[in-house]
């Protein structure tokens, strides 16, 4: 688990009007909530081989359709130990809220492949199995 505010995402992530973050403890301690539900929201980084890290670009931004038919057919993408693509992932505890970015290594740092994409409801539910339980 990682924690949000080391993460790329962590200033669009601040200004979403669903969540809060609160720091305490000099700010060594943060606590991340999704307002509409109250669930607690965990940051987790999973690395992608390049073609599954490019697949999973292609689904994240085609239509929601297209992630219901890999999640039914459980044909995700698979996580590999150390790969160029690396996947953000804040989502709630009770998947009511996912918000991904993509990040590609090139010159010896990760760099933005898209903005950060939230989604809420149904549609965080599908994209949460994207990233296992």
């Amino acid at each position: 688990m990682s924690r949000i505010k080391d993460l790329d995402m962590a200033s669009s992530l601040s200004t979403h009007t669903d969540v809060t973050i609160n720091s305490s403890f000099f700010g060594l301690i943060e606590k991340v909530v999704y307002n509409p539900t109250g669930s607690r929201i965990t940051a987790h980084t999973f690395e992608y081989s390049p073609f599954n890290g490019e697949r999973l670009h292609q689904m994240l931004d085609g239509n929601i359709e297209q992630i219901e038919k890999v999640v039914a057919h459980d044909s995700l993408p698979v996580a590999v130990p150390v790969g160029n693509i690396r996947a953000e992932v804040c989502r709630s505890d009770d998947h009511q809220f996912v918000a991904i970015q993509l990040l590609h290594f090139s010159d010896f740092e990760y760099k933005p492949l898209c903005e950060v994409k939230y989604f809420k409801g149904h549609d965080a539910e599908l994209v949460s199995r994207l990233f296992g339980k």
